[in-house]
């Protein structure tokens, strides 16, 4: 496939994934505003965008959005559960035992969340210490019961995201073509990076209120909590509860992460067995051939 498709896929397959998650958000922000569970608004889209991931990718299904459009399909949080659910059956289609083929996905989870978390909470705490103060953004747009409102939000989530996919495509390409054996993760703990750097301009808060989830269901999303933990930390008072809250949040939405990434694990074995990708997808071409009558 030629680079430039990939770039024009990345954005028309990430902005419908963001699409679909600020419908998601009006649902879970209907659903849980006024409950106990209202910090965990985002979180809830986050873990449904999972759950998306993982059945799509334990029926090898999403593993063709991501040869279509690599980061379309890996920057939403639906692609990162079905890497973390591939993780788990790479090694089991390759006769590993049930330990040892889900630790790789688990590991994952760990180590990226992990690293991710504290450099970028170090980061918003730093940046308080200098004296930094969050710049002056209007407020995000959420969620509206007016039909044309929602048209009018979900149309700039679609293309926020889009347009945000397609970079890191284009960045992905140049990174190969520099460095061939580049890994994916890579740009992803890139991009997560890139969600606390922004901050200090004020340009993820400003993506944030242009596009709501076509910024907050993307993979910068985490390192822009997390800065901002890490900024409400150092505040302190009522301001490092709303830094504890976020962090909490952000692991119930690791704790989803590593669950759906094991839905994959078991709708693979259940369907597949220890077939690899590439067997199952040569016997669903042989099958559609067949009902294709051989032509």
């Amino acid at each position: 496939m030629k680079p430039y498709k990939t770039v024009i896929y990345s954005f028309l397959l990430g902005g419908l994934f963001c699409l679909i998650a600020q419908a998601l958000f009006g649902f879970w922000n209907a659903a849980l505003t006024g409950t106990a569970m209202e910090f965990f608004r985002g979180g809830a889209v986050l873990v449904s965008l999972g759950v998306i991931g993982f059945i799509l990718g334990g029926f090898a299904i999403y593993q063709y959005f991501e040869e279509w459009a690599t980061f379309g399909a890996l920057f939403p949080f639906a692609g990162f559960a079905m890497a973390v659910g591939m993780k788990m059956v790479v090694p089991w289609t390759k006769g590993e035992s049930l330990g040892k083929s889900i630790w790789p996905g688990a590991w994952l989870v760990i180590w990226f969340n992990a690293v991710g978390a504290i450099v970028c909470i170090a980061g918003g705490y730093i940046a308080g210490l200098l004296g930094w103060t969050p710049p002056e953004v209007a407020p995000a747009i959420i969620a509206s019961t007016d039909p044309l409102v929602s048209l009018t939000i979900g149309a700039r989530a679609f293309f926020g995201g889009g347009c945000i996919c397609a970079v890191f495509q284009i960045v992905w390409l140049v990174v190969k073509s520099i460095i061939p054996k580049a890994k994916h993760v890579w740009i992803l703990m890139g991009g997560w990076m890139c969600g606390a750097i922004f901050c200090l301009p004020g340009l993820s808060q400003w993506l944030v209120s242009q596009f709501g989830q076509g910024f907050s269901c993307l993979i910068p999303v985490g390192g822009y909590n997390m800065f901002n933990t890490g900024y409400d930390l150092f505040l302190g008072g009522e301001h490092a509860m709303t830094g504890l809250v976020h962090l909490g949040s952000f692991m119930l939405a690791v704790f989803g992460l590593f669950f759906t990434g094991l839905g994959t694990f078991i709708i693979w074995n259940a369907k597949w067995g220890r077939k690899n990708l590439h067997q199952v997808h040569l016997e669903k071409a042989q099958a559609h051939l067949a009902e294709c009558g051989g032509e």
